[in-house]
């Protein structure tokens, strides 16, 4: 039997081996930093053209996670779920709990390989979009610091989204074995949930994962989206929820 070190170890040469990993992590580079870029700099040049109400809004931290960042995290999030979707697609799925007969280490071994180099991934992107854009936003006298309230939690928090939603697409994966079904699924949870979870109220409406992520990018106070405890107590729900679904179905049924 593999131990834990092994089946780690096996995880990590899989996730490097998809073909998917360097176009995903290039997707992700490219959209945040050179998006995330236009955007703070449209934001400055545009600046002494706003109305006191626009400038009173204005977010200098959440404004550069919300145009490049959500393909950053729809694409990490899709490498997540080929993570675990390729092998049912392969068959590889087989061979791997051949390996690995507990499958819940499979699952344990898949969530800390993927999270882990995501965690890692979305930090460093969160960090350098910040950067980017706080130089651009110089020139206007609008550019925060880390230091300044609430700007290193929310730059953080957008980082670790983007580990999240690629850990949410992982159990989306096993629990639906199909790539396009789980990607779909994923998408779909990410941009349908406001709207699906808006009849039961706008409290409940703010649950939303969009919303969620909006939410821990924010700096500015407002009631119309979750605070951060709020949010990070959201985002562990979803993962909650959707590894137990993956587990039961992982242990339950046949490969």
């Amino acid at each position: 039997m593999i131990t834990t070190r092994g089946a780690l170890a096996g995880e990590w040469v899989k996730l490097r081996s998809v073909r998917a990993t360097p176009l995903a992590t290039g997707i992700a580079l490219a959209a945040a930093l050179f998006i995330g870029l236009i955007d703070y700099a449209s934001a400055a040049d545009q600046w002494d053209g706003w109305t006191a109400a626009q400038r009173e809004r204005f977010d200098p931290v959440r404004y550069g996670f919300s145009g490049g960042f959500y393909v950053a995290v729809l694409a990490v999030g899709t490498l997540g779920t080929l993570a675990a979707s390729s092998e049912y697609t392969t068959g590889q799925i087989r061979s791997t709990l051949a390996a690995v007969p507990r499958r819940g280490q499979v699952l344990a071994a898949k969530a800390l390989v993927v999270g882990g180099a995501t965690a890692l991934l979305g930090q460093l992107l969160a960090f350098l979009t910040f950067l980017l854009g706080r130089r651009a936003l110089t020139a206007k006298h609008l550019a925060v610091s880390l230091g300044d309230p609430g700007v290193a939690r929310a730059v953080v928090g957008c980082g670790l989204f983007l580990s999240a939603f690629a850990l949410l697409g992982l159990a989306l994966g096993f629990l639906l074995r199909h790539t396009a079904g789980a990607v779909a699924a994923l998408f779909g949870l990410f941009f349908l949930s406001p709207m699906l979870l808006a009849p039961f109220g706008d409290g409940v409406a703010r649950f939303g994962l969009q919303g969620v992520f909006e939410g821990l990018g924010t700096t500015v106070a407002g009631t119309e989206r979750l605070g951060p405890v709020g949010c990070f107590a959201a985002l562990a729900g979803y993962l909650a929820v959707a590894f137990t679904l993956a587990a039961l179905r992982l242990t339950r049924r046949d490969a």
